[in-house]
């Protein structure tokens, strides 16, 4: 088996309580490699400027399979954010966006992605064009996407349909509450939003934790505590890059309960590191066996 993943790269700045960094690499195709990548590197599909530099290479080559998709367009820079987070943490305060070459994407993934067995993953995108690659990849083993508020306030008609093409949905629960109409309770908002075609939603709670809705089955398991949070950037998609990878390297395409229940610990985990330095710094920095021993710590927190 293997992965492909659609999504963004992009340059960001961030400014936290804890410190600054100025054009470092992010996006959700980036973080959803870097935590992947431990156990099965995905092919990637994306676009960048002229200004993505060497280093930026080394690393998409270092956290992927494939790079073959990852188009540069001349004339263009990479897509931009800046933004900064408050002392608690709870949101980030968007101060710039420039999408640049992403403005121009248009994901396409080559035959030799699709040949064999494989996982898609949509990272966060314009949903018009989740839908268009789940189209272009109906050979797909799983289909899992991700979205955010922006889309689901902007382009919600594009959303429902791209919801119905693939067989999760990871959000989180601010996104689980805009999409069913306002509702606060998980287990509702879950049961509105479950579509006949989904094998899982997943839906983020940050530091509380992550629940997990099956056909007929519940997952819940708490955060891993850290002892500080840096940035907290690209936490989310780090989680659906191990949560995915889990998945694959263990063959769980069935989504059966006990092995949804240790994909999640081991994305949880994995996601913890994450918040723990800038950027792709907090996995990047980290061995396979810091993982197992964080895991072993996890299942004594959560086990009873």
């Amino acid at each position: 088996m293997s992965i492909v993943a659609v999504g963004s790269l992009a340059y960001d700045s961030i400014k936290t309580p804890f410190g600054e960094r100025d054009r470092i690499l992010g996006g959700s195709l980036t973080h959803f490699s870097n935590a992947a990548a431990f156990l099965s590197k995905p092919k990637l599909v994306g676009v960048v400027g002229e200004d993505f530099g060497p280093g930026e290479w080394d690393f998409l080559k270092r956290k992927s399979s494939a790079v073959d998709a990852v188009k540069v367009l001349n004339g263009e820079k990479s897509f931009f954010w800046k933004g900064y987070y408050t002392k608690d943490f709870d949101t980030a305060v968007t101060e710039v966006t420039e999408l640049n070459a992403f403005a121009k994407f248009t994901p396409a993934v080559p035959d030799n992605y699709r040949a064999g067995d494989y996982i898609l993953f949509l990272a966060n995108i314009d949903p018009s064009m989740q839908l268009e690659v789940a189209k272009q990849c109906r050979n797909s083993k799983l289909i899992v996407l991700d979205t955010m508020n922006y889309w689901i306030k902007n382009t919600p008609a594009s959303l429902d349909e791209a919801m119905k093409h693939v067989d999760g949905v990871i959000i989180n629960e601010g996104e689980a509450e805009l999409l069913s109409g306002g509702e606060k309770n998980m287990i509702r908002a879950a049961e509105k939003l479950f579509l006949p075609n989904f094998k899982i939603l997943i839906l983020k709670k940050g530091s509380h934790g992550v629940m997990i809705f099956g056909r007929d089955f519940l997952v819940t398991l708490p955060a891993f505590p850290v002892r500080e949070v840096v940035d907290p950037t690209g936490a989310g998609d780090s989680f659906a890059g191990a949560f995915v990878s889990y998945i694959d390297s263990n063959g769980l395409y069935d989504f059966d309960r006990d092995g949804i229940k240790r994909a999640a610990a081991y994305a949880t985990v994995v996601a913890s590191f994450s918040v723990q330095g800038f950027g792709v710094e907090g996995i990047d920095n980290i061995s396979p066996r810091d993982v197992d021993q964080r895991m072993k710590e996890f299942q004594s927190v959560a086990s009873f």
